[in-house]
């Protein structure tokens, strides 16, 4: 319990301190004065992958990635290329194959 209780406050932590990178539009959700679309379940944040050669495509991601070292990576080339003065919903930088593999390569057993 303790090694869950653990990892949770480094979560929280490492959340924290991304959060506070980032110029973030809170929305409120329904049950406590707050509004978030119905597909952003609790522990889930959506990202939108951007680039110049194609629309903009938005993914539904769980928390954990926020501590996956290739989800971390992508974060911190947009961090370097592009600062953090975006408003609103988080977006990173690159062709949505490149999200959708890296989030695809902790399914794989």
């Amino acid at each position: 319990m303790s090694m869950l209780n653990y990892l949770m406050g480094k979560l929280k932590n490492n959340l924290i301190q991304l959060i506070s990178k980032f110029d973030v539009v809170e929305i409120p959700r329904e049950n406590n004065n707050q509004m978030v679309p119905n597909d952003v379940k609790e522990g889930h944040f959506a990202v939108f992958s951007v680039n110049s050669q194609e629309e903009p495509m938005r993914f539904i991601v769980e928390l954990y990635w926020l501590n996956d070292p290739s989800f971390l990576k992508l974060l911190k080339q947009t961090e370097d290329e592009y600062g953090y003065g975006q408003k609103g919903v988080l977006e990173v930088h690159c062709l949505a194959a490149e999200l959708q593999k890296i989030l695809k390569i902790k399914f794989v057993v």
